[in-house]
């Protein structure tokens, strides 16, 4: 039986493929146009603004990847950098080799 990951790890699996992305932003509107063509199975609810697309479930779930030290969000010449941690990579791997 397949297990279906929670939107946190696929999220944290999207950032790995990625490398790293420059900007919060940036990472909305990647997931926002992923969902919408239905490339990922992901379940967001965005709203639109005025920059560009906005999940708030989404935000929450970057924090928690920061807080359980999965991510790191780096200021870096006024922009946020977001990557993946040692640990991130270790559970990305994991998670990898389960399938």
């Amino acid at each position: 039986m397949r297990r279906v990951l929670p939107e946190p790890l696929k999220i944290l699996k999207l950032i790995a493929n990625h490398g790293e992305i420059t900007g919060v932003l940036a990472l909305h509107k990647i997931i926002y146009s992923l969902q919408t063509k239905g490339a990922v199975n992901l379940s967001y609810k965005f709203l639109k603004y005025s920059f560009g697309p906005y999940s708030k479930e989404l935000e929450e779930d970057l924090m928690m990847l920061k807080q359980l030290g999965l991510i790191t969000i780096e200021e870096k010449g006024g922009e946020a950098i977001i990557k993946l941690t040692r640990k991130g990579c270790d559970v990305i791997r994991n998670i990898t080799s389960l399938k």
